[in-house]
């Protein structure tokens, strides 16, 4: 334990208020004291430097530095009921649910209008939304931005059915599928029922994010290339300088 930390205060102490580092950084750094280090021994240092979370792997050959840790969403029990439901209706179904109001942790200001996504794969997004509606109240079908902004407020905590993107970055607990961070950003940054979060309050959550939570920046960019925003976001990211604070 007193060998982690002494490393974790060097690497800090070496790249400063850095928390993004690249392979060749960490080369350059074990270099300093060992010049003729063999490349072999930096790769296994780094491995153990990751195994000991002093180092977490954020992208291919890109590491992060700092106490930033995994997300683990905390979903209210209407998105547990869901989830369950479909799980137990649709066994071998792809799907995602999760609430708005888990942007609460990042955002500048509390959603007045939590609302519900369900991403279902796309052949049986009309079997599940009928089921759905069947067993719960509030539920849409892939509703029109107008319908979203003027209908929705008047429900409490309503459902929204959308298709799931193939090759979404998900996550699972206790057999459930959980929304990964990365989902999470490429979805606000890309998608309709996001288009509230405008100027300051979505750059909040992505600076907020960022700063607490570990962000695969490849998991990233693979799902929101996807949605055919890959250029759009890597941009928005670089130029906010989120990635290298």
């Amino acid at each position: 334990m007193v060998k982690r930390e002494k490393d974790k205060i060097a690497l800090k102490e070496y790249f400063g208020n850095r928390s993004e580092l690249s392979l060749d950084d960490l080369r350059a750094y074990f270099k300093i004291n060992d010049p003729e280090i063999p490349d072999a021994t930096i790769r296994w240092r780094v491995h153990d430097f990751v195994r000991s979370s002093i180092l977490h792997r954020v992208g291919r050959g890109l590491f992060q530095l700092g106490d930033a840790k995994q997300y683990h969403p905390e979903l209210s029990s209407r998105s547990k009921k869901i989830s369950t439901f479909i799980r137990k209706n649709f066994p071998d179904v792809s799907f995602c649910a999760w609430n708005s109001d888990l942007l609460n942790e990042f955002a500048q200001h509390l959603s007045a209008y939590p609302f519900v996504l369900v991403d279902v794969e796309r052949d049986v997004t009309e079997s599940v939304y009928y089921q759905l509606k069947n067993n719960f109240s509030g539920v849409f079908l892939r509703p029109s931005e107008m319908l979203i902004n003027d209908l929705l407020p008047d429900f409490r905590s309503p459902i929204i059915v959308r298709y799931l993107t193939t090759e979404s970055p998900l996550n699972e607990e206790k057999g459930l599928p959980l929304i990964s961070i990365e989902k999470m950003l490429v979805d606000i940054f890309c998608d309709p029922e996001f288009t509230f979060l405008a100027g300051s309050e979505l750059r909040s959550i992505f600076g907020n994010v960022f700063k607490k939570y570990i962000v695969n920046e490849n998991r990233l960019l693979r799902y929101a290339d996807r949605k055919g925003r890959k250029q759009d976001i890597s941009k928005y990211i670089y130029d906010s300088k989120f990635l290298r604070q």
